[in-house]
């Protein structure tokens, strides 16, 4: 999870390892009421004063060896939402997007 010290800006990038598919699966899963599409590379999201427009763009697989793993820019921007809104929804869809690991 980003921001766990500082401010969450209205506008910041991600690199995810995810296809369009994937994460808008999980933001979906995360929170049911988004709108747009990954195929349209625009998602939204909007509820308890806050609206956010989540863009996505494919960028080239990352190879590491013979693994190829898929690579999203990810475009966050709250386009409302003061910064405890912007917190507080952030942290909903990271803890709800993320994934297993250790």
């Amino acid at each position: 999870m980003a921001f766990l010290h500082g401010p969450v800006p209205s506008r910041f990038e991600r690199l995810v390892s995810a296809t369009p598919a994937q994460f808008e699966r999980d933001l979906r899963a995360s929170w049911p009421a988004v709108s747009g599409s990954a195929v349209e590379g625009v998602l939204r999201v909007a509820g308890d004063g806050v609206a956010l427009v989540i863009g996505l763009q494919v960028l080239p697989l990352r190879r590491l060896g013979l693994f190829e793993l898929p690579q999203l820019g990810v475009d966050y921007r709250f386009e409302v939402g003061d910064e405890p809104a912007r917190r507080r929804l952030l942290m909903l869809l990271d803890r709800g997007m993320q994934k297993g690991g250790g």
